[in-house]
């Protein structure tokens, strides 16, 4: 503790000499003023402080009493408390001169704060805590905590003062009891499971942990029980057998009782000669309906689908979704192996059927691939995998198919592990190249913005067309690091022509829905910017319209984020999806691209223009620039002009070309 002095009219300041060392200061650093005391006060404290100093200079209280920081020598706050009275007064009551003490009081305050939190800690605890006197006749509780409350249903003014026995009521007989009762006999910890009963009768097993608590001398003074409520936990085992062998959503088997199945029918039919089928489905154009419905609608699809299924055949078959829109259907002993055709046909006729899915009917299909057991597999891992290359040779057919396995088949799923890890080296490697495609002005003719296209120049291969791994790479992930690098290989191209004078240039950059769905969108793309150093209003992001009704609600937040940081935004293929309008006039986009198969018919196609115009009259409407892609011809560029489309994109202009060859266009 230390003495200070302070005249109120100069703001001299003065301690005694225990100050110093309290706080770690030397002589020399001890503040004179009272200006240089307020510099060592926590900023938080500070004007806490004068209000005090001040009511007690007005004589609104007698003496000054408070506790506040102040910044120890080393670093780091210590707390100081202090008390002082004014004792001298000028003729008209002013306050002019004043003393007290300073104490340390930083270890009490951690110490107050350290059982502060203990006890949050005790009646926060998920867990039920009991403390027991181990010394009063009968060991009665002393104190519960709320989760006990909860755990038990009984009030803790119901329960101080009695015994835990209470809890079992008549069950008396209970094996763990005694082992309870020894060890507290023994004042020795111990972990016990009981049957324990809440305050309205109901039943529920108590994993209880009991501890002994002693004093400085070693005797045991008090027990402390915790109670964990393992019912819900015996109920969840039970649930997880469950889980293991079928499907949350649909109720269906899943792969891992499948498997079994396929296995125990591989037994049977080695040793009986009986054939088995394997039907491996997936759903046609599922992704579009889950991203222009939302997950919501796209679940209760799944579910109408399955149940389809199950009513299509034998009560004694096997119906399984082996994990999104895949589903498999096990056709156990078949006594004619041709039947599987006729009941695959009868699936894909049910499935025809249109299913009411948020207030308006949708329509499925699914492509099938065949297996016959064991003749196309021995074992439940190679007839999966030879049913689903059968099943992607009949969606490449042209989908609403079934196909057969045959050995051909094994090379085709070769091919995409080839091309799988083909991807993963060229993305590891820097293989592939951005290609740009300009957008020009259907009224100057200038160059507005070029469109950043990713290239794969594979050896011996040349230029490979998107089309035939972008699929793959969205359906892997690889999508993800793939759009992060053409994201920031346009914006560092982009940052080359601004610094060269294009000004007035955009660069677009596609976002797949994978992409668009990252949690970390936002950051990502502002972390590149920052490091291409970038001006957002140099980049434009393209989304399909598919990917924008997906979750709507939450779109409109990512879109309303990344516009308001400055960067356009366009509607990609306008057309081709499932828009809508309330949605689509609230979202904060610059741009409608129309798709190029409407603009292939133009002009001459009744349809296309009718649905061309409307497009255009729609952006009009919502003030948005319409943008129309794949324009070839001097005809359609003069159509799309005459009914007001503000710009086109095509190869009539121009193709994709490489930066370097792009630069000669945009320069010349």
């Amino acid at each position: 503790m230390c003495v200070w002095e302070y005249d109120i009219v100069s703001g001299a300041l003065s301690f005694s000499r225990e100050f110093g060392p309290m706080f770690g200061y030397a002589e020399s650093e001890i503040p004179g003023r009272i200006d240089a005391w307020e510099a060592l006060v926590h900023p938080e404290d500070v004007g806490r402080s004068r209000t005090m100093m001040a009511r007690h200079f007005r004589g609104d209280s007698e003496a000054l009493d408070i506790e506040y920081r102040v910044r120890m020598k080393g670093g780091g706050w210590g707390w100081l408390h202090t008390v002082g009275r004014v004792n001298s007064r000028d003729a008209r009551g002013r306050a002019v001169r004043m003393s007290g003490t300073h104490r340390d009081v930083t270890g009490m305050r951690q110490t107050g704060e350290r059982l502060r939190l203990r006890e949050l800690a005790i009646e926060a605890a998920t867990n039920a805590i009991i403390l027991v006197d181990a010394q009063a006749p009968d060991r009665p509780i002393v104190h519960v905590n709320r989760a006990f409350q909860a755990m038990t249903g009984y009030p803790t003014e119901e329960v101080i003062g009695r015994n835990c026995r209470f809890l079992q009521g008549d069950d008396r007989e209970q094996p763990d009891l005694v082992r309870l009762r020894d060890a507290i006999t023994r004042g020795a910890e111990a972990t016990v499971l009981l049957r324990n009963y809440r305050k309205d009768g109901t039943l529920f097993w108590n994993s209880l942990r009991v501890s002994p608590v002693r004093n400085e001398a070693g005797t045991v003074t008090h027990f402390v029980g915790i109670q964990t409520d393992v019912t819900e936990l015996k109920t969840y085992q039970l649930e997880l057998e469950h889980r293991a062998n079928y499907d949350g959503l649909t109720g269906l088997a899943n792969k891992n009782l499948l498997t079994d199945r396929l296995e125990h029918a591989s037994t049977v039919a080695q040793r009986s000669g009986r054939r088995f089928g394997l039907l491996y489905l997936d759903l046609d154009r599922f992704k579009l309906v889950n991203e222009s419905l939302g997950h919501n609608n796209g679940d209760s699809m799944l579910k109408c689908v399955a149940a389809r299924l199950k009513a299509a055949v034998r009560e004694a078959d096997t119906v399984a979704r082996l994990g999104g829109d895949e589903f498999a259907v096990l056709l156990h002993e078949l006594d004619n192996p041709a039947a599987v055709s006729s009941i695959a046909q009868k699936i894909l006729r049910t499935l025809e059927e249109p299913l009411d899915i948020g207030n308006q009917q949708v329509f499925s299909s699914a492509s099938i691939g065949i297996c016959i057991g064991p003749d196309d597999g021995a074992d439940a891992d190679t007839l999966l995998k030879n049913a689903d290359a059968a099943m992607y040779r009949a969606k490449g057919s042209g989908r609403n198919q079934l196909c057969f396995y045959t050995e051909d088949l094994n090379a085709n799923a070769l091919d995409r592990l080839r091309l799988d890890a083909d991807l993963r080296h060229a993305l590891a490697t820097e293989a592939f190249e951005l290609h740009y495609q300009p957008r020009v002005s259907l009224t100057t003719g200038a160059i507005t913005s070029v469109e950043a296209l990713i290239r794969w120049r594979q050896p011996g291969h040349g230029l490979v067309s998107p089309a035939s791994f972008i699929p793959l790479a969205e359906e892997t992930g690889l999508i993800v690091p793939m759009g992060a690098w053409v994201l920031r290989t346009a914006c560092r191209q982009m940052r080359v022509w601004r610094d060269a004078g294009l000004r007035d240039l955009r660069v677009a950059v596609n976002l797949s829905p994978r992409q668009f769905r990252q949690p970390d969108l936002i950051r990502m793309i502002a972390g590149i910017l920052d490091d291409e150093g970038l001006e957002a209003a140099y980049l434009e992001l393209e989304i399909t319209e598919g990917v924008a009704m997906h979750d709507p609600v939450n779109n409109q937040k990512v879109l309303e984020d990344l516009s308001g940081r400055g960067i356009a935004l366009a509607i990609d293929d306008f057309g081709t999806g499932y828009s809508s309008l309330a949605y689509l006039k609230r979202f904060p986009i610059d741009y409608l691209k129309i798709d190029q198969s409407f603009v292939r018919g133009l002009p001459g196609d009744e349809d296309d223009e009718n649905i061309v115009r409307s497009i255009i009259a729609l952006a009009k409407t919502l003030k948005l620039t319409v943008i129309a892609e794949g324009v070839e011809t001097e005809a359609q560029r003069e159509f799309l002009r005459r009914y007001e489309c503000d710009e086109m994109q095509g190869y009539l202009f121009s193709k994709p070309r490489p930066a370097a060859e792009l630069s000669e266009l945009l320069f010349a």
